[in-house]
């Protein structure tokens, strides 16, 4: 049996008819409505849920990205004990039932605070009846509040762990290291050259630079964040670094086949920089006719250019065999090694030297003046006289000895020396540097000439200035304030008289 389109109930083919289209279209946009209607229904219970727990905590400044935020009102926080400790729940009195409907403001309620130390949502108690409003519709909509709160809590816990995971890696490698490494690999295509030529910002061993660069081509997130770091570099430090780029092989076959031989005397910086201009299409773009020439020196001095020839290392049975550095010093004596000499040293040598000698004299000088004082302190038993001293001036502390015919008396200075130094016995400031001078005559008597300013009391007798007096044994000598006795050996002085005696005798008998 043929179908019939007329018959009630089959679907019409082809478009529909302008009327129905606007009936289909006015319920699309009806159903539409509806639905955005119902999404700011669900918003608007969720803002006043928040809205609840602002007031229950005293928070009036609490955002909604805050939300997932522990909170308390509490000034001093202090742990709950057990019996304090429940779970989070709402507690609602029973009323009479209602629908659910959509666009119900929920009134502000009281509350008691009901926190637990698991949780991180807090919820209140209402103490008053919800009216207009379904219990079972708020507590469903507390319960998806609470699960999109603890979503947004978990979800921001996930995305903290993640970065942490993807900046964990970037803490030694640096953006300087990064650009550097990538123009490393470019130019020598080994990451073992780059790890032996290059020069990072600390030290990374192979495996860590294999892992970086691995790291860098297939980890989109990291090789992201590189790229950006060294695209903020200062230009000033990406030149500094593109300077130190490594040469690749290519560039070094082309310096060493420049026909620039390594044995011409000189070499000009020209032709590197005409070399760099011939072939711009093998060498770095950062690469100047200066880094070339050095370059070309590094070459030269490790003997890689094709004309030089190193010589073979000897065998070890061969006489000149190859010592290594400690061998080498041990050969090398001491002696033979001659320091320049040093004209400045030998010149203050030779002053220190004369010095000392200058100043050996002098106390050679005075030892026999010292000897007296070191016998009048140590209390050494010593004769008065011996065979050859003629007289003793005997003072309070020391004692000068006379053994020669004549002697001088006064203040030793600088530049002036006398026999007997009277600065020995005390102070001698009031007396003349050459003060007196006692002589032995032809006839065995002792005179004291008065040569200095200040006259000298002989037994109380002031003797003046150019005069002279008879020094008697046992006299009293005064200088100033200083106080000595003159004692004369009576037996030498004998001799020398019956020495003169017979001589002058003889004379006359002649």
């Amino acid at each position: 049996m043929a179908s019939n389109p007329d018959v009630e109930g089959t679907p019409l083919l082809g478009p529909l008819p302008l009327e129905l289209q606007q009936i289909k279209d006015q319920k699309d946009a009806a159903a539409a409505l509806a639905a955005r209607r119902r999404g700011e229904d669900v918003k608007t219970i969720e803002r006043n849920i928040l809205k609840i727990r602002r007031r229950s905590f005293g928070e009036s400044s609490l955002s909604p990205e805050d939300s997932a935020t522990r909170r308390s009102s509490r000034a001093i926080k202090r742990r709950k004990f057990d019996d304090e400790i429940s779970e989070p729940n709402l507690i609602i009195p029973p009323s009479t039932p209602q629908p659910c409907t959509p666009g119900i403001q929920v009134p502000a309620l009281g509350s008691v605070e009901s926190r637990s130390r698991n949780s991180s949502v807090c919820l209140t108690e209402p103490t008053t009846p919800v009216s207009g409003l379904d219990n079972n519709c708020l507590a469903n909509s507390l319960t998806m509040s609470d699960l999109r709160l603890k979503k947004l809590i978990r979800d921001k816990r996930k995305r903290k762990g993640r970065k942490d995971e993807l900046t964990k890696d970037l803490g030694r490698w640096k953006p300087t290291d990064d650009i550097a490494l990538v123009t490393a690999v470019e130019q020598t295509k080994d990451l073992n050259l780059v790890f032996k030529g290059v020069k990072f910002s600390c030290h990374f061993t192979l495996s860590e630079i294999q892992e970086r660069w691995y790291t860098l081509l297939f980890d989109p997130v990291i090789s992201q964040l590189a790229q950006q770091a060294m695209k903020n570099l200062p230009q000033e430090v990406v030149h500094k670094i593109m300077l130190n780029t490594p040469f690749s092989r290519e560039e070094e076959d082309v310096i060493i086949n420049c026909g620039i031989k390594s044995s011409a005397p000189t070499v000009s910086l020209s032709e590197f920089e005409k070399l760099l201009l011939s072939k711009p299409g093998v060498f770095h773009p950062y690469r100047t006719g200066r880094t070339l020439f050095t370059h070309w020196q590094y070459l030269k001095f490790h003997s890689l250019l094709p004309e030089q020839t190193v010589r073979p290392m000897p065998k070890p049975d061969s006489g000149h065999q190859v010592l290594d550095f400690i061998d080498g010093e041990e050969l090398i004596l001491d002696s033979e090694l001659q320091d320049p000499e040093d004209t400045n040293l030998n010149t203050e040598l030779m002053g220190a030297e004369r010095n000392a000698k200058h100043e050996i004299r002098r106390m050679e000088a005075e030892v026999t003046k010292w000897q007296v004082l070191v016998d009048q302190v140590s209390g050494s038993n010593t004769s008065e006289f011996d065979n050859q001293t003629l007289a003793v001036l005997r003072g309070r502390l020391v004692r000068y000895l006379m053994r020669s015919r004549e002697i001088s008396v006064g203040r030793a200075a600088q530049n002036h020396v006398v026999d007997v130094d009277l600065t020995l016995e005390g102070p001698a400031s009031k007396i003349s540097r050459s003060q007196a001078r006692i002589k032995l005559k032809h006839t065995a008597e002792f005179h004291l000439a008065n040569e200095g300013f200040r006259p000298v009391i002989v037994n109380g007798t002031p003797v003046l200035t150019g005069e002279s007096i008879i020094l008697q044994n046992n006299a009293v000598v005064e200088f100033s304030s200083l106080r000595f006795i003159f004692l004369i050996n009576q037996d030498l002085i004998a001799a020398i008289r019956t020495e003169t005696f017979k001589n002058n005798f003889i004379k006359t008998l002649s």
